[in-house]
C-alpha cells in the first residue's frame, strides 16, 4: 500500500498528478527468492565461504539451509524469517547446499553446489607395452575428478650415475595412452605420468620402468 501519482515529463518541464492513496486489505503472496544462492561456487581446498539466501512473500517465509539430501543445518526452534546466512569453514568436500523458503502459501528451494577445487590425483596402473629399440607405449588409469585438462609424461634413463640428468617431458596429452618415441636402444628408462587441471599439476604416478630393445 502507499500513495501513487502519475508523472508527465518533457523538455519544458514536469507535471505531477495529485497523490492517490492505495490501501490493500489482504495481501497474500507466495514465497519467492529475491536473492537466491548461486548455482555453483568454486572454492579451494580448506577455504571459507558465506552463502546468503533471501526470500520474500506475504506472509514472510521462513528460510533454512539443508546440506546434501537430508541434513538440516538450521535449528527448527530458531528458523529466521526472510534471510538466512550460512557460514562454511574449512571446506574439504564438494557438497550440495539447499536454501528452503516456506510459508503457509508454499515451499520453494534453490540448490547450490559448493565445488572444492584441488590438484588432481596421481594417475595409476601405468603399464608399458610394444617395446622396441626406440619407442614404447604407455597406458594408465585415472580415478580422480574428471575435470582434467591434459596429462604429462616425464621420462629419463634410469642410471645411478646420472641422477642429475633432467627429465624429458611430453605435455598436452588428452588420451590415457601414448607412444614415446626417439628413445635410445638397449637403455633402461623410468616413466612417470602426471595429471593437470586448471589449478596445476598433481603428483606423479609411481614409476614404470623398462629396457628398450637392441637395434
Amino acid at each position: 500500500m502507499g500513495k501513487y501519482e502519475c508523472v508527465a515529463e518533457n523538455s519544458i518541464g514536469t507535471e505531477h498528478t495529485k497523490p492517490t492513496p492505495l490501501y490493500v486489505k489482504v495481501r497474500r503472496v507466495p514465497p519467492t527468492f529475491s536473492r537466491p544462492p548461486e548455482p555453483v561456487y568454486e572454492v579451494m581446498l580448506g577455504a571459507n565461504l558465506t552463502l546468503t539466501c533471501v526470500a520474500v512473500g506475504s506472509p514472510m517465509p521462513s528460510v533454512k539451509w539443508r546440506k546434501g539430501v537430508d541434513q538440516d543445518l538450521t535449528p527448527e526452534n530458531d528458523v529466521p524469517v526472510g534471510r538466512n546466512v550460512l557460514e562454511l569453514i574449512d571446506i574439504r568436500v564438494s557438497t550440495n547446499y539447499t536454501c528452503i523458503a516456506q510459508s503457509s502459501l508454499g515451499v520453494i528451494e534453490a540448490t547450490s553446489l559448493v565445488k572444492v577445487q584441488s590438484l588432481p590425483a596421481a594417475p595409476t596402473d601405468v603399464t608399458i607395452s610394444e617395446v622396441t629399440a626406440t619407442q614404447v607405449r604407455l597406458e594408465w588409469s585415472y580415478k580422480g575428478p574428471e575435470d582434467l585438462q591434459y596429462y604429462v609424461i616425464q621420462y629419463k634413463p634410469k642410471n645411478a650415475n646420472q641422477a642429475s640428468i633432467a627429465f624429458s617431458e611430453i605435455s598436452g596429452i588428452i588420451t590415457m595412452f601414448y607412444v614415446v618415441r626417439t628413445l635410445s636402444p638397449y637403455t633402461e628408462y623410468e616413466f612417470y605420468v602426471i595429471a593437470v587441471n586448471n589449478i596445476g599439476r598433481g603428483p606423479p604416478s609411481s614409476p614404470a620402468t623398462t629396457t628398450t630393445g637392441e637395434t
